[in-house]
């Protein structure tokens, strides 16, 4: 699918940003928790420049930072970003799970397409807001919860779910991560997610951009970037382009023991990407083991980790664990 720039309108942002002047920041009850391991300021302190919550302009006037910005969340602004998003999902099932559908930019679209949106918010208080913002849907069903903590069995009861996504960049790929093995409730994943962890996924074997995230992505799915997404499409606008990305979950997997065996043996190879396969894989088995698993499943062991393909991964893997060579010097770092 092809989205066409030109085509694409632009939007007065959904979220503008609180303006308090300095006398009445501190009276603000504005989160004081602390951020990425820094110190935050007491409750009822003033806000100055060096805060992170707000910022003070020449005249005194402190900017709040909204808690979905520190969060990393930019709104999607545009209706035919949300109407791409929403046709890139099959017809069936009718079902759609939203991670972190914010004011209802693509909810809308959802609804009109599907019978039954069940939208997971963080945020309570756009949760708490989200359906009379749409008009009350019948068919919209909203979730408090946290896609990436709370139990997804129980999120995703009543499924099998399709999943569409605007996911923030800081725990994008966490989420897909969290998806992608959950076959049972998930048919197919449509997200927009940082240009970079997009071409990560679907980075092919040889590739600079191939690692673990294309690993797992092949594993459990067949993934293809749609369309990109450029800054000016959120509100506020982040400093790095977006990319929708649709991911149809196998059928008929590997055993999940055999993937994350083969994947937590990838990790070490990747450790050391510069290196060929068979130095740092030293680290699970005995030298002669990994030569003898690498002509067991078919691979060079000179071969660099961002080479083999999946199937190469799982074979290896296989054959490592068959041969008994694992945990001889030392399993447990894998």
């Amino acid at each position: 699918m092809t989205l066409n720039p030109s085509s694409l309108s632009g939007a007065r942002p959904l979220r503008p940003r609180v303006r308090l002047h300095a006398s009445a920041a501190a009276a603000a009850q504005i989160p004081t928790r602390s951020v990425r391991g820094r110190r935050a300021a007491p409750q009822g302190a003033p806000r100055t420049a060096g805060c992170r919550y707000c910022r003070q302009d020449r005249t005194g006037v402190a900017t709040v930072r909204t808690r979905r910005q520190r969060l990393g969340q930019h709104f999607l602004r545009d209706a035919a970003t949300a109407r791409a998003i929403a046709a890139a999902l099959a017809g069936d099932p009718p079902r759609v799970l939203e991670i972190g559908p914010g004011r209802g930019a693509l909810t809308g679209p959802l609804l009109e397409r599907f019978g039954h949106v069940r939208a997971v918010e963080l945020d309570g208080a756009l949760a708490a807001g989200l359906a009379r913002r749409l008009g009350d849907p019948p068919g919209l069903e909203v979730r408090h919860a946290d896609a990436l903590a709370d139990d997804l069995d129980a999120l995703a009861a009543g499924g099998p779910w399709q999943v569409a996504a605007n996911l923030p960049y800081s725990v994008g790929t966490a989420i897909v991560r969290r998806l992608l093995p959950r076959r049972d409730l998930f048919a197919l994943l449509v997200v927009m997610v940082q240009l970079e962890v997009a071409q990560r996924m679907v980075a092919p074997p040889g590739g600079r951009d191939r690692g673990l995230m294309t690993l797992a992505t092949e594993a459990w799915g067949r993934a293809e970037i749609l369309f990109t997404v450029p800054p000016g499409r959120f509100a506020p606008p982040p400093k790095v382009n977006s990319a929708v990305v649709r991911i149809e979950l196998r059928p008929d997997p590997a055993p999940a023991a055999a993937i994350e065996r083969s994947l937590s043996l990838a990790s070490l190879a990747f450790a050391q990407r510069r290196k060929k396969i068979a130095n740092p894989l030293a680290a699970a088995a005995a030298p002669a083991g990994i030569a003898a698993a690498c002509a067991a499943a078919g691979v060079d062991p000179g071969a660099r980790p961002q080479e083999l393909a999946w199937d190469a991964w799982l074979a290896l893997g296989r054959a490592i664990a068959e041969s008994g060579a694992a945990g001889r010097h030392g399993e447990g770092r894998a």
